[in-house]
């Protein structure tokens, strides 16, 4: 039995079987039986498509409760760029920082250099790679898992290299543990996510190792309370006739990260693409396979829509988030300290940043049939393939003909439920959807 963590579940009695969701599954983990979903783990990549697609809520994010917090000793917020783009302009990245301590963490990491370092790594990986191309950035989990479960071949074609989250997680930690004389296991590494597919990432990674995270908070499950605490410390700002200091993110860099060619622009000299939204990903894998793209080095993926600022768990409108994030990256320009590149030499060392374990891909089956078997479960594949029609309407449950075809071939799905083959389900799907 094949079993992966996940950050996704269905709450069954909300669910009306619409079958939105069958539709936007890019790996087709979903079916729709007796008028309920049910999702495929090994398939699932924990993309949100289907949190998104849902008319009725009835498939949500799971992501920590915020008071999980308390539990460790000392707290660390690990912040998603993002997250300065969620609130009102007037909102500054200094206020909420504010507002997060005040909230009870006792530290906070902004990724600032920790994205400086993860771009210097990749630089170098570059200079030094020998191997197919293009290399596919490790930014996006769900564009890791997708190629883990559905393009296994291209698995080594991504970049090794740690997530600058995970690389913050680590840094934060030790920084922290030194300058305060703890122990490091006393020390929660808390990040606040725009998507569940980062959630998932932190309970169970793509490599199969420990994270340097701990937990992951939702940014609209924080977004309230951090709201509350940030308008409290204006109004009592405002009453004492307190100013805050200039805003410390100290890298634009940082804040480009979530917005599609971000990463890609600042490599400058190399053939890039960046792409976002999982059909125009798995088109260009696919055009990647059959050999249509050979001269690009670099390819940047994001599974949301303008990248991670259209995040499932975000909370503001994206093009007016990556909007923000665009006044706060021009406030930064004209206050940068100057002591980036220092900084970077100090701290940067090569292979530093590396994933501790090679990435596979993922097994999707586990049911340790002969070839015999195999073979016979093809050709009953083939023959309901013969006979469906191939208009993928999806009312027998599964995405496409092809996806039902191999349902049946495997056992999972009788071949009654498809109403050409079966016109008693015609009356099936009446008495479920309450049409009689």
């Amino acid at each position: 039995m094949i079993h992966e963590l996940h950050s996704i579940r269905v709450i069954e009695e909300e669910c009306t079987g619409r079958l939105a969701c069958l539709r936007v599954c890019p790996t087709d983990a979903i079916r729709v039986r007796k008028g309920k979903v049910s999702i495929n783990p090994p398939l699932c990549i924990d993309c949100g498509n289907c949190i998104v697609a849902c008319p009725e809520g009835a498939i949500v994010a799971i992501s920590d409760p915020l008071e999980e917090v308390a539990s460790y000793k000392h707290k660390i917020a690990i912040l998603s760029p993002v997250l300065y783009g969620q609130f009102p302009r007037s909102i500054t990245p200094c206020d909420i920082v504010e507002g997060l301590i005040s909230m009870g963490f006792d530290a906070i990491s902004d990724l600032s250099l920790e994205s400086e370092l993860y771009f210097r790594a990749i630089k170098d990986y570059l200079e030094d790679y020998v191997g197919p191309l293009p290399l596919i950035s490790s930014m996006c989990p769900v564009v890791v898992r997708l190629v883990q479960v559905a393009y296994p071949e291209m698995v080594d074609q991504i970049t090794p290299i740690q997530p600058p989250r995970e690389i913050a997680g680590r840094e934060a930690r030790k920084k922290y543990a030194l300058e305060h004389n703890v122990p490091e296991d006393e020390i929660g590494a808390i990040y606040i996510s725009p998507c569940p597919a980062k959630n998932a990432s932190i309970k169970e990674p793509a490599e199969k190792v420990k994270s340097h995270l701990d937990m992951a908070i939702g940014i609209r499950d924080i977004y309230n309370p951090l709201l509350a605490a940030i308008t409290k410390n204006k109004k009592a700002r405002e009453e004492d006739g307190d100013i805050l200091p200039p805003d410390n993110i100290r890298s634009p860099l940082y804040l480009n990260l979530p917005i599609t060619g971000g990463l890609s622009r600042a490599l400058q000299q190399k053939r890039y693409i960046s792409v976002a939204q999982l059909p125009n990903i798995i088109q260009v894998f696919e055009d990647i396979e059959k050999g249509k793209i050979r001269r690009i080095e670099f390819l940047e993926c994001f599974a949301c829509t303008g990248g991670c600022t259209g995040g499932p768990l975000t909370v503001d409108d994206r093009f007016v988030a990556r909007s923000k994030l665009q006044k706060v990256i021009e406030v930064i320009g004209e206050h940068q300290t100057g002591d980036e590149d220092a900084f970077i030499e100090g701290h940067y060392h090569k292979g530093d940043y590396f994933l501790s374990q090679t990435l596979e891909p993922r097994p999707v089956q586990s049911n340790g049939l002969s070839i015999i078997e195999q073979i016979d479960r093809v050709k009953v594949r083939e023959e309901y393939q013969d006979k469906l029609p191939g208009i993928d309407c999806g009312l027998c449950g599964a995405p496409s003909c092809a996806v039902f075809a191999n349902d049946v071939a495997n056992g999972v799905s009788d071949p009654s439920a498809c109403i050409l083959l079966s016109p008693e389900r015609v009356e099936e799907l009446r008495e479920l959807y309450g049409l009689k």
